[in-house]
C-alpha cells in the first residue's frame, strides 16, 4: 500500500549518503512557516498529518508553549497487553505473536521489535505488519511495543524496552532480535543498548527520522519542558553538543557493539531543518528518501522495502 505525503512520489527517490554523500533535491521552504510548538505536537509520531502552518516562534504569549502530546492510533489502553501472549504487568502495551497476526505458529525470521515515537504507539506499525506478512513472515516474528506513556523519557523505555525485548526473546526461544524505531523511539532504543549493554540482544537495529544528533524544535538550552517536550533534555542540539550530557556520549561510539545499523532520514525532515543529517550515525548504511518528510520516513512503501531487504536476510 503506498503512503501519500505531500511533495513525494508514490515510490520515494532514494540516495545512500554513505556512498554518495548526496541529500537530494530538497525543495526551498519558507523558514517562518513552521512554529516549533506544532512541530513538538507531533515530534515522533508516524501518521501524524496535521498541516503545519504559522511562523517561527516560541509560543509567544502562550502561557504554555504548547507541546501537546498527539493522540495514540490504536483503540485499547497504552497498557493493555491483550495483543500480546505475554503479561506485561500493566506497564507497557503493544502487539505481537501468531495469534494476534493470524498466522502458524514458529519462526520464519528472525523477530522484528517495532519502537514507536513520542506520542504514538504500537499500531503505527500496523502496514509494516501487512507487508512483511504478505512477503513470508510469521505472526511469531512480528512484534512491536506501546510505551506506558505518550511522552516516556529515556529511562522509562530503557526500562520498557529491556523487558519487552527479554520477554520476545524468551517467547520465541531466539538469542538476537532486529529493532526498528522511528523518532524518539530511535534514540530510546541506543540508550537502552548502550545502558543495558544488550548489543549481544540484537542483530540489526534500523533508526527512521530520529533526532540522533538532536532536533532544532527544543529550542536553545538542554532543558526538559512540559508535555511532550520533557524529551528535550535528551534531544536538543545543547543536548548533543556537550560533554557530559547522555546524547554526547551516546555518539562517541555511534554503531557499537556486533549489531548492524541502518538509517533513513528524509530530505524534507522539518525537526531537522537546521541539522540535515542528524537522524545519519556514523558507521551505519545511512539512507537518504529525496522529498520526504518526518512521517514518510516511517510509512513510505519505499521504507518498507529496504526493511524488508535489510532484515530478511534473503528469505
Amino acid at each position: 500500500m503506498a503512503a501519500a505525503w505531500a511533495g513525494c512520489s508514490e515510490r520515494t527517490p532514494v540516495s545512500d549518503s554513505s556512498r554518495t554523500g548526496a541529500e537530494g533535491g530538497a525543495r526551498e521552504r519558507d523558514p517562518r512557516a513552521v512554529r516549533r510548538r506544532d512541530l513538538l505536537r507531533a515530534v515522533g509520531g508516524v501518521g501524524v498529518s496535521t498541516p503545519l502552518t504559522g511562523c517561527l516562534d516560541d509560543g509567544g504569549g502562550d502561557p504554555d508553549p504548547g507541546l501537546p502530546e498527539s493522540a495514540s492510533s490504536c483503540s485499547r489502553d497504552r497498557a493493555d497487553d491483550a495483543a500480546l501472549p505475554f503479561d506485561s504487568g500493566e506497564e507497557y502495551g503493544g502487539w505481537g505473536g501468531h495469534t494476534h497476526h493470524g498466522t502458524a505458529a514458529g519462526l520464519s525470521h528472525r523477530p522484528i521489535v517495532f519502537v514507536h515515537g513520542n506520542g504514538r504507539d504500537a499500531c503505527d506499525f500496523d502496514g509494516h505488519a501487512g507487508y512483511f506478512v504478505e512477503r513470508g513472515y510469521s505472526g511469531d516474528a512480528l512484534w512491536a511495543i506501546t510505551f506506558g506513556r505518550e511522552t516516556s523519557t529515556h529511562a522509562e523505555m530503557r526500562e520498557q524496552l529491556d523487558s519487552f525485548v527479554e520477554r520476545v526473546r524468551r517467547y520465541t526461544d531466539t538469542e538476537r532480535v532486529d529493532l526498528v524505531g522511528h523518532s524518539l523511539g530511535v534514540t530510546g532504543i541506543r540508550y537502552w543498548l548502550a545502558e543495558d549493554d544488550r548489543y549481544e540482544w540484537v542483530d540489526s537495529m534500523v533508526g527512521l527520522a530520529g533526532a540522533n544528533h538532536g532536533t532544532w524544535t527544543c529550542g536553545p538550552g538542554c532543558v526538559a519542558g512540559p508535555g511532550s517536550a520533557r524529551i528535550c533534555d535528551f534531544l536538543s542540539h545543547a543536548c548533543a553538543d556537550t560533554p557530559g550530557r547522555p546524547l554526547y556520549e551516546l555518539n562517541a561510539d555511534e554503531t557499537p557493539g556486533p549489531t548492524e545499523y541502518y538509517t533513513i532520514r528524509g530530505t524534507d525532515d522539518d525537526f531537522f531543518r537546521t541539522r540535515p543529517t542528524s537522524p545519519e550515525l556514523d558507521g551505519a548504511e545511512n539512507v537518504v528518501l529525496d522529498g520526504a518528510d518526518h512521517d514518510a520516513v516511517g510509512t513510505s512503501d519505499t521504507t518498507r522495502e529496504l526493511l524488508f531487504g535489510w532484515l530478511s536476510d534473503g528469505q
